[in-house]
């Protein structure tokens, strides 16, 4: 894992040379059709979990969605399968004090301080295919940025991670991803007190509701509250 802010342009250089082996376990990792996320209420809303191979959307509404904690539990997941995991980290947010080691070994971060940033590393990264799970954590970037991204961003990335069997999850702040097959939303309104909760305390008091659930586009209204 990279401990400083990943460049754009040596970016394929890093994966090349620091996750060598990150192709081997794509078979492995595509026998199931979902990805569970080990929070029972969203797996349930979900029907197991994300779909794989697929753009889905996480909208963190509000301070304290609990979208922190769903990225934890993914990656804890992920590793716990021998699988990588990319992560681009639109505002330089991630706590990574409060994941273990070797769970982080699992873990490529991708340092952003700007939304275009975060997309164009996302557009490497969804090329290179050295990855079958990517997250894009946009959920603290500033909504002037996030509305100069063109609709068309979305419709490339689906496009290239439905070719590659690439799944792209995308934490953003408001519904922006128009071209997600999976949609969900939540606002948790985790307080202080929840920095105190034991983690998995914290996950079944999240809250989420289904917005979209296939591929075609059809909207479904779902609520789950853990």
């Amino acid at each position: 894992m990279p401990s400083a802010t990943t460049s754009l342009v040596s970016l394929r250089r890093v994966l090349s040379e620091r996750f060598p082996k990150a192709h081997t376990g794509r078979r492995q990792f595509v026998a199931s059709s979902i990805i569970a996320t080990g929070i029972q209420a969203l797996d349930q809303l979900l029907g197991g979990g994300w779909p794989k191979g697929r753009l889905s959307e996480l909208v963190g509404a509000g301070a304290g969605s609990g979208s922190a904690q769903v990225i934890h539990a993914l990656l804890h997941r992920v590793a716990a399968s021998g699988q990588f995991l990319a992560l681009i980290d639109g505002m330089d947010s991630f706590d990574v004090d409060a994941v273990e080691a070797d769970v982080l070994a699992r873990l490529l971060w991708v340092r952003c301080t700007k939304a275009d940033e975060a997309i164009k590393a996302a557009d490497i990264l969804l090329r290179d295919r050295n990855f079958p799970f990517v997250i894009v954590d946009l959920k603290l970037s500033p909504i002037a940025q996030l509305r100069k991204i063109q609709s068309s961003v979305w419709h490339r990335f689906r496009r290239l991670q439905e070719q590659n069997g690439t799944t792209l999850l995308v934490v953003t702040p408001t519904q922006l991803v128009g071209a997600a097959h999976c949609r969900v939303r939540m606002e948790s309104k985790l307080g202080i007190e929840a920095m105190t909760r034991p983690p998995a305390g914290v996950l079944t008091s999240l809250q989420f509701e289904l917005l979209r659930a296939d591929e075609d586009g059809a909207e479904a209204t779902q609520v789950a509250i853990g």
